[in-house]
């Protein structure tokens, strides 16, 4: 926990605009919630570098998918896209007893769409709020941090 607190002051302090630091923030969430799983890392190193962005920032946000929310995130972002996409009826349940590493494409092959359209619209949502709050907080916490380095700088 104190690693996160610790990354996230990072975030917070970092030298670039609250707007520019918000937004790198925000594409590491949107990271974070992509279809595109083993390739997150990846993505934000290459978005980062792409739109010259802060890649603490980015990171940090694409981290949001980590070991601890992985299961979360992909069950929310297929459920969300099977609602909006699919009827129940239309996606065959899975069949656990029959499920082994052969036939586990074919099973999952419906889940396929909904998942895609749910974690894109899902990280979409998501990276848009976290855009507005990282602003929120960096003023904050920019706002707090300002008079303590003008009391404790040097004066001449």
């Amino acid at each position: 926990m104190a690693k996160g607190k610790e990354q996230m002051r990072r975030v917070l302090g970092l030298n670039d605009t609250p707007h520019r630091t918000a937004l790198a923030f925000a594409l590491g969430v949107f990271i974070a919630f992509s279809p595109l799983l083993g390739l997150h890392f990846l993505l934000a190193i290459v978005s980062a570098w792409l739109f010259r962005l802060n890649r603490v920032a980015i990171l940090v946000g694409a981290f949001v998918n980590n070991p601890w929310t992985f299961t979360p995130i992909t069950l929310s972002s297929t459920w969300f896209g099977i609602e909006l996409c699919c009827k129940t009826d239309e996606i065959p349940p899975i069949s656990f007893e029959n499920l082994t590493f052969s036939t586990m494409g074919t099973q999952l092959k419906s889940y396929f769409f909904p998942f895609v359209l749910g974690s894109t619209l899902l990280g979409v949502a998501f990276g848009v709020v976290s855009y507005f709050a990282m602003l929120w907080m960096i003023a904050q916490y920019r706002k707090v941090k300002k008079p303590e380095s003008i009391e404790s700088s040097p004066s001449l």
